[in-house]
């Protein structure tokens, strides 16, 4: 999960999903009484006497407690929990539970998040409802998006208390794969760089400031995946354009739109091949800092490579080599790009690294593990639940 600024506008829509992911991974490492249970009936696989959560976890409805494990190379490392209540039981591998939750949580540099989502299916999964709000308090590295001749040679420290609200409807299309709805999105924040005004690169209005980002989204979603955890066939894709604006509560007025598209495909026994592919642009000169998209792979400080616009995509190969058990080998390539105002375009990103899964869930498809991923500056722990990549 990500709980930074500049995410409020990304993953907000991925938070609740992520949870209960997140809670089925802690179980998996817990060494309380829940992992003694492990070796009861209700967690071993008769078929091949092994681990495995598929009967448990069809049975589940209610509220459940979930740690939090947070390993993003900008934040730092941290945790928090969450209270996860499934008001409906899981319908399989393809099926969303209504789930409502509320989390809070902190890192090693300061950082914390509060915060509440609920997420509803309804009439059948024909109709999907989020809502969420939530406060932060951020801190975290500001690249800048500007070249200025003062600008310090090292990074800016940057302090972002955040308030949020959301609100998503979507409605399946006829009785397809296609999904579109409305969304509306709220933001209100302080910010403080740690910098001299002479400094100050141009982007920014301030050395402290306030900013209210109101924004309405139209969305058309696509999602033909075989699974919603681990898929191994399929196609998933969401469209949004959103537009800030002082009519809905915004101090700014600007375009945002977003285009996000995962393909999945086992093309041997045993061996599954995943791409991504993302854009991310900002239209209009108000903008705040924030609203500007980054580059978002495994390996890569979010908000290190931000730009008017980026483009980013990933391979990722997964190799079950015995039952159970997959090795995963996945890079990526992106770019950042800016209009005349700013700095010149980022030079091409790259990123590369390595993981292992277990198969927890076989009813589900459920899978659990790690990565290393390694990115132009650093290497970074991900402990992975279900697929590395959601939807934006």
């Amino acid at each position: 999960m990500q709980f930074y600024l500049g995410c409020c506008t990304k993953s907000i829509n991925n938070a609740t999903f992520n949870l209960i992911k997140s809670f089925l991974f802690a179980l998996l490492c817990s060494q309380s009484s829940v992992a003694a249970s492990f070796m009861s009936e209700a967690f071993i696989d008769p078929t091949d006497g092994q681990l495995d959560m598929s009967n448990w976890l069809l049975e589940k409805k209610g509220f459940l407690p979930t740690p939090i494990i947070i390993t993003e190379p900008a934040v730092g490392y941290g945790g928090g929990l969450a209270l996860v209540y499934f008001h409906d039981k899981f319908g399989g591998a393809k099926s969303k539970p209504s789930v409502s939750v509320v989390a809070a949580g902190g890192t090693e540099n300061g950082t914390w998040f509060v915060g509440g989502k609920h997420l509803g299916i309804w009439d059948d999964d024909n109709i999907r409802y989020v809502a969420a709000a939530g406060k932060a308090d951020v801190n975290i590295e500001y690249y800048g998006l500007s070249d200025n001749i003062d600008k310090p040679s090292s990074n800016i420290n940057l302090e972002a208390n955040a308030a949020f609200f959301l609100q998503e409807i979507q409605f399946r299309l006829a009785e397809s794969n296609f999904f579109a709805g409305l969304s509306y999105t709220f933001i209100d924040s302080d910010s403080d760089f740690q910098v001299s005004l002479n400094q100050l690169p141009i982007e920014l209005p301030g050395v402290n400031f306030q900013s209210r980002s109101a924004s309405i989204s139209g969305i058309l979603s696509y999602d033909s995946r075989d699974n919603i955890f681990t898929p191994n066939n399929g196609i998933a894709s969401r469209l949004s354009l959103s537009s800030a604006n002082s009519a809905w509560g915004s101090d700014e007025d600007y375009l945002h739109y977003d285009l996000s598209l995962l393909y999945y495909n086992d093309f041997a026994k045993n061996w599954v091949l995943g791409s991504r592919f993302a854009a991310s642009g900002v239209d209009g000169d108000d903008a705040p800092y924030y609203a500007y998209p980054f580059v978002d792979l495994r390996g890569v400080k979010a908000m290190q490579f931000q730009g008017s616009l980026i483009t980013e995509g990933e391979l990722e190969l997964r190799w079950t080599f015995i039952p159970r058990w997959t090795l995963v080998g996945f890079g990526g390539i992106a770019k950042a790009f800016n209009h005349d105002s700013f700095k010149n375009d980022s030079d091409i990103v790259y990123s590369k690294g390595a993981g292992i899964r277990y198969l927890i869930a076989s009813k589900l498809g459920l899978q659990v593990g790690m990565d290393v991923a390694q990115g132009p500056d650093d290497t970074a722990l991900y402990f992975q639940v279900g697929s590395a990549w959601a939807m934006k």
